[in-house]
């Protein structure tokens, strides 16, 4: 780490309040080697040489705008599922339908998964996931892996023309990433022993569905079973009235036998799952049955028990059939809760219009922006000016102004320091004070909190406790989080005076061959209490340091006894 020398200038901090005395410059008698050595000792660790006290990871994701909305404007990267769980909004870019976005972001290192998102004019939503490090591009067209071959189906009993069975029915394999939160997105909107009839559509025929050519350019119908708590002797069973040809209306019966919520098999990534789907069968008019259908084919989808169809009840059909986040789905009742939900099956692709019908609307969840924590220690362990590495003597909460990333919201949470405190942005050309533009204007950072200069904020252990400070700023050019973000100015002790060009010391974010003098955390993170090692209040955190592979979220796991809350 390099300490700059300071000098109070008047092109930033007019009316500045620092003391500022012009001082000759003398030798710096503290190397950053001096005092990575002495965090090694304070920490008991010996710290990787490569350890860079990175957090994060940049990424980039080329993104195909061709989600199932109209008037898309905005692309947004989120960190979870918006439609199971609030999440942090990572980047966002305007962008408009069929189009194509590139978004770079930065996230947190530990991350195995993160959604894109479609948003349009009305505030929907349509979400698809993708994991980094492996998928460069994302698109919200989906597609099978491969089909296999089957046998003949079966002739039917007098109610079907045929009966197709896990004999003779043709499957192909899905890869669904993430599927136990696509799977939850669904529930939100039809859970479990709760009438859903009306969230799903009240309308008449929301069980026959008009087949179209998909785009994949083929006439393929395929069924995929994601969840189910009804009977295992469900079954579906359909008509289907070909073109024009209403008079000649077939009947087909499914029998897939699955077993109730099904464990999905995993493919090579933990966050894929691979599940398996059935084509949809119609006859030809060659009289042989096959899976491709014929444009504008009209199919009418029931449920039975075993071979016997359920009764539907008046505007109940046991079968509804809707858009949800882009996917088309079959939800089944064989009760009397209506909830939809004791087979539900989604269509991956082959009905691309609903006829009489209306989607649901996208549930979205709150999208706030990511949160990053700066924690500074900010001795130097001059003049027996001993570090404890509490990481508490400065702690600011970061993130982009909620629909306006132009914007920075800083939040001054803690001040752990006794010594006068100022924080600017960096500037890696800076050489002088006044290079570096103030965060909080010409106030010293206890002044802003409303405190005497040498009181204690909010580390607990007799500590003062008052409310944080939010400014909002406009974000500077470069301004990146982690390697272009903010630098602690920090005034020396009164012994000290001399050592430098006036009487405060520049901390950067710790860079490779340094101590953790200055980190960038994810989220909203709970600092040590005073006078506790950082190595105390996060057991993993030696882990890390002595090997930056290892215990990467070690932020994630504190004692609780030994944080500030």
């Amino acid at each position: 780490m390099v300490f700059i020398a300071l000098a109070c200038g008047t092109m930033v901090l007019t009316g500045c309040k620092h003391d500022v005395n012009d001082y000759a410059p003398k030798p710096y008698s503290t190397t950053d080697a001096d005092r990575k050595k002495y965090a090694e000792e304070a920490l008991g660790v010996k710290i990787d040489p490569q350890q860079d006290w990175v957090m994060s990871q940049q990424y980039s994701v080329k993104v195909n705008v061709d989600a199932d909305l109209e008037n898309i404007s905005q692309v947004v990267v989120l960190d979870g599922n918006p439609l199971v769980s609030e999440t942090n909004l990572l980047a966002s870019t305007a962008a408009a339908d069929n189009s194509t976005a590139t978004i770079s972001f930065l996230a947190p290192a530990t991350a195995d998964i993160f959604y894109v998102a479609c948003i349009n004019n009305d505030g929907e939503c349509i979400a698809r996931p993708f994991i980094p490090g492996e998928d460069t591009s994302v698109s919200f067209d989906d597609a099978a892996v491969e089909n296999t071959p089957s046998a003949r189906p079966t002739r039917a009993a007098a109610s079907y023309d045929y009966i197709f069975d896990n004999n003779n029915l043709r499957y192909t394999d899905f890869i669904i990433k993430d599927f136990y939160s696509f799977r939850d997105a669904v529930l939100e909107v039809v859970p479990e022993g709760i009438d859903n009839h009306k969230t799903i559509g009240d309308a008449d025929f929301r069980h026959i569905i008009e087949l179209r050519q998909n785009q994949k350019g083929n006439n393929l119908l395929s069924l995929v079973y994601i969840y189910g708590d009804g009977s295992d002797n469900d079954n579906i069973w359909y008509t289907l009235f070909p073109q024009g040809q209403g008079d000649k209306a077939e009947k087909y019966l499914i029998k897939d036998q699955y077993k109730n919520k099904p464990v999905p098999k995993m493919d090579f990534n933990p966050q894929k799952s691979l599940l398996t789907g059935h084509f949809m069968y119609f006859k030809q008019p060659d009289s042989k049955n096959d899976i491709y259908y014929t444009n504008g084919d009209i199919m009418e989808i029931h449920l039975a028990n075993g071979e016997t169809p359920l009764t539907d009840t008046g505007s109940h059909p046991r079968v509804k059939v809707f858009i949800y986040n882009g996917y088309v789905f079959v939800g089944c009742e064989d009760g009397s809760d209506w909830d939809y939900n004791d087979r539900l099956y989604f269509i991956p692709y082959g009905c691309d219009r609903i006829k009489k019908g209306k989607k649901v609307r996208t549930l979205s969840k709150k999208r706030t922006p990511q949160v990053w924590t700066y924690a500074w220690e900010d001795n130097t362990m001059e003049s027996n000016d001993r570090c404890d590495y509490d990481m508490n003597d400065c702690v600011i909460e970061v993130k982009e102004k909620d629909g306006d990333p132009s914007k920075l919201e800083i939040t001054l949470v803690a001040l752990g320091a006794v010594r006068n405190l100022w924080l600017g942005f960096e500037n890696k050309s800076g050489k002088t004070y006044h290079d570096y533009k103030p965060v909080f204007g010409d106030k010293e950072l206890h002044e802003v909190l409303g405190v005497p200069s040498t009181t204690m904020v909010n580390t607990s252990n007799g500590t003062r406790t008052v409310a944080p400070v939010t400014v909002v700023v406009d974000k500077p050019t470069g301004f990146d989080f982690q390697t272009c973000s903010f630098v602690l100015g920090a005034k020396v002790k009164k012994e000290m005076q001399g050592l430098y060009e006036n009487d405060y010391y520049m901390l950067h974010v710790a860079t490779a061959g340094t101590d953790p003098h200055g980190i960038v955390v994810p989220g909203k993170w709970k600092w040590p209490t005073e006078r506790t090692s950082i190595k105390d209040a996060y057991q993993d955190f030696n882990t890390w340091a002595q090997d930056r592979t290892k215990a990467k979220d070690w932020y994630k796991r504190p004692n609780e006894s030994k944080i500030v809350k």
